[in-house]
């Protein structure tokens, strides 16, 4: 017989008031297969232990409800624990209801710790952050003492150098002036 398979889905934190509850923290790329199983399996010792859900509620942290867990002492052998569901009770990708929303990566995330250097002006600086506005990515680095957002736009950038991390540009005049 094939040994199952086990999916690490959350974790258990800490108990919550004095019925046997746990506070519980699901990971969202598996909160659809976790609500939709009415067993998990806690890790106990290195076993796998089954526990049947009686109830959760909440939303984000939730408060989860043990059958056969019903006062303080066994809710709090169970705190701390990884949540496991077995890899045959994930819900198959075509039958899934809730929307995971993927994050999505910045396009210009790797530049970050490269050194942006201007046509004109010459090296701007280092790019310690990439954010992302409303209308498009911004490097956000510190120019001449102050702190500055320029616009990474295909339109300004003429080259990436990636071998010697740097970010060639032609910014419009006056994008740096205070």
């Amino acid at each position: 017989m094939a040994e199952n398979q086990y999916i690490n889905i959350g974790y258990t934190k800490k108990m919550h008031g004095l019925k046997g509850e746990l506070k519980l923290v699901i990971e969202e790329r598996f909160l659809e297969d976790f609500l939709k199983n009415e067993r998990i399996f806690l890790d106990v010792r290195g076993a796998k232990v089954p526990y049947f859900v009686a109830n959760v509620r909440g939303k984000g942290e939730m408060i989860l409800q043990l059958e056969e867990v019903d006062n303080r002492d066994s809710a709090f052998a169970l705190q701390s624990r990884e949540v496991f569901l077995r890899e045959q009770d994930l819900i198959p990708d075509e039958q899934r209801e809730l929307e995971i929303e993927e994050e999505q990566a910045l396009e210009y995330e790797h530049l970050v710790g490269f050194l942006m250097i201007d046509k004109y002006l010459g090296d701007i600086g280092h790019i310690e952050e990439v954010l992302e506005m409303p209308q498009q990515e911004m490097a956000f680095l510190k120019h001449k003492g102050r702190e500055v957002l320029i616009p990474l736009n295909p339109q300004f950038i003429t080259s990436i150098d990636e071998k010697s991390g740097k970010v060639y540009v032609d910014l419009p005049e006056g994008l740096l002036e205070p």
